[in-house]
């Protein structure tokens, strides 16, 4: 492994720590893939969920299921697309927003305090080379648009 891949883990590590306290609350109420699919009609806005499948690497067919449990839970709400009628998005309700807000404001605390550790020179690095980091995902997993919020 090269050492900035080697590097890249090791930040990953710490990071991932970050993402599973910052989720434990919302995971009580929510699965995983649940949160994912939210995450992704609240930092892009409402999507098909044939759009959603994809982005999640799950089959259509059990992505169904995921949106049914979102709406039943009333995290989301199924919506015709008034530019394509034969389409039908996935649009966060509300308390489905708030169940995101929740969980960027507890990772965005944490990250905060990590940061803070770091000279003020170096956070900037660091800050620079993580959005650089995030717009190279993005564009590796094929998102139209620029990196709106954390992948988890």
């Amino acid at each position: 492994m090269s050492g900035g891949a080697r590097s890249t883990v090791e930040a990953s590590q710490a990071l991932v720590g970050v993402a599973v306290r910052s989720l434990a609350e919302a995971l009580e109420q929510v699965t995983l893939t649940q949160y994912r699919a939210l995450l992704l009609v609240v930092t892009r806005g409402p999507q098909r969920s044939g759009l959603l499948a994809e982005h999640l690497g799950v089959h259509a067919s059990s992505f169904t299921r995921v949106a049914d449990r979102l709406v039943q839970g009333g995290w989301a709400v199924r919506r015709e697309n008034s530019e394509n009628r034969r389409e039908v998005l996935v649009v966060p309700t509300a308390a489905g927003r708030g169940l995101v807000e929740g969980v960027v404001r507890r990772r965005e605390e944490e990250i905060t305090g990590i940061l803070a550790v770091l000279p003020p020179g170096r956070r900037r690095t660091v800050e620079r080379g993580m959005r650089e980091f995030a717009a190279a995902a993005d564009e590796f997993w094929g998102f139209d648009a620029p990196a709106a919020g954390p992948a988890l």
